[in-house]
């Protein structure tokens, strides 16, 4: 499993290499750049459909990071369906949550996590 090296805003590190854009970590090691936005700018908003496939990935625990200057927001639908699938959800400032998302890793956990780099 790959761990989060660095975050500062507008860019991350995953496995030595740097990334400027928001990244979707999954259980199994792989690392996405994030849809959406534009550039470095993620969206604000997280979508269900990116809650639901993050589920889908046999993920333990789901760490979202809600950017440097926490703006991200997960929309109610994808509130609402986190809650009715009993999802174990961790919403932090990216910071914080890339420190969650380290830790869950050390403890051996399956985790899956949506960073936003920017604002």
């Amino acid at each position: 499993m790959v761990k989060v090296e660095s975050l500062s805003f507008g860019s991350i590190i995953v496995g030595g290499k740097k990334y400027r854009r928001d990244l979707v970590l999954l259980p199994d090691g792989t690392v996405k750049q994030r849809k959406g936005g534009f550039w470095i700018f993620g969206s604000h908003n997280l979508k269900m459909k990116e809650i639901e496939e993050l589920s889908r990935t046999g993920a333990e625990e789901i760490v979202i990071g809600t950017g440097t200057n926490p703006r991200a927001r997960l929309s109610n639908e994808a509130r609402s369906y986190a809650t009715q699938a009993q999802l174990q959800l961790h919403t932090l400032p990216s910071y914080q949550a890339v420190t969650k998302f380290n830790h869950l890793i050390d403890l051996g956990k399956r985790v899956a996590a949506i960073i936003h780099i920017t604002c």
